[in-house]
C-alpha cells in the first residue's frame, strides 16, 4: 500500500511527458480489461442462447434487418418528402 502510495506521489512530481506515457499505459491496460470481460460475457450469452434454441421456426437475423431497414427506409423517404414540400411549398403571390 505504501508502495503504490510512493508510486503516485513520484508520479505527481514528474514532468508531463511521463504523466502523459502512464496515462496512455494505463488506458490501454483498462481498454484491455474492459474488452476481455465484454468477450467472456459474450461468448456465455451466445452459449445460453444455442442451449435455449427450440424447436419453433424463427425468424433469422437477415429477415428482422430487411423488414427494419424497410421500415426505415419508407420513414426516411416519408420525412424527406415533407421536408421538400415544406422547403418548395406553395408560392403563392397576392396581388392587391
Amino acid at each position: 500500500m505504501n508502495s503504490i502510495r510512493n508510486f503516485i506521489e513520484k508520479l505527481q512530481n514528474s514532468d508531463d511527458t511521463v504523466k502523459k506515457r502512464w496515462l496512455v499505459i494505463m488506458s490501454g491496460l483498462s481498454m484491455i480489461i474492459v474488452i476481455a470481460i465484454w468477450l467472456i460475457f459474450l461468448n456465455n450469452s451466445i452459449e445460453k442462447i444455442g442451449e435455449k434454441k427450440s424447436n419453433e421456426s424463427e425468424t433469422s437475423f437477415w429477415q428482422v434487418f430487411q423488414t427494419g431497414l424497410k421500415i426505415a427506409g419508407n420513414s426516411i423517404k416519408e420525412k424527406s418528402a415533407d421536408l421538400i414540400y415544406k422547403i418548395i411549398g406553395e408560392k403563392t403571390i397576392i396581388i392587391e
